[in-house]
């Protein structure tokens, strides 16, 4: 057994379908970072008013220069809770060998506050799935542009997670372990 920790992850996730693979292999994560006993909160991006990017100015509006974003909606609040947990977990379906709309929309618009003002998401640890149905083979290019991304903005992507329809039946356990090892790792440098 370990001891307590006061410490978070964040597990972002979506997909319309709240009984998928996708909503497996989040339930997974879940239960592998409860499992440790750390501190564990999720937001479910479908179920959020996040909109996307609107280029503001000349490309960069007040994200460039104040690091936040002019339009009035979930953004902001959420990307306060990224800059206040102290790892991150993306989970999303796979469409056309890419993240869904919703996490796309919201990383936009993340790495034009972070890596020009903030840099809160710097060095923060983070482990991302992608859930593939159909033949499977979007997987390995979701999770890579996931993870050039997340690498923009400075953040270290400690598990990289493809799921496909073929690996339903063992992947939910082996992303519940990666969970629990990343909040061994985050507990181990704290101490």
């Amino acid at each position: 057994q370990k001891e307590e920790c006061a410490m978070s992850l964040l597990v972002i996730w979506c997909s319309p379908n709240q009984e998928g693979l996708t909503a497996k292999c989040k339930s997974a994560l879940v239960s592998g970072v409860l499992e440790y006993g750390m501190e564990c909160s999720e937001v479910h991006l479908n179920r959020l008013n996040i909109g996307r990017c609107q280029v503001c100015s000349t490309g960069f509006g007040q994200c460039a220069q104040k690091g936040t974003c002019v339009l009035e909606d979930d953004f902001n609040r959420l990307y306060s809770l990224m800059q206040q947990c102290d790892a991150l977990a993306l989970v999303t379906p796979v469409y056309w060998h890419d993240m869904a709309e919703p996490l796309k929309a919201l990383l936009d618009r993340v790495r034009r506050c972070d890596c020009k003002v903030n840099h809160a998401l710097n060095g923060k640890k983070a482990m991302i799935v992608a859930c593939a149905g159909g033949s499977g083979n979007g997987a390995i290019r979701c999770l890579g542009l996931m993870e050039d991304t997340l690498k923009h903005m400075g953040m270290d992507v400690r598990e990289r997670l493809p799921v496909t329809r073929f690996s339903s039946d063992y992947m939910p356990k082996a992303i519940q372990s990666a969970a629990w090892h990343l909040c061994y790792e985050l507990n181990e440098k704290q101490q």
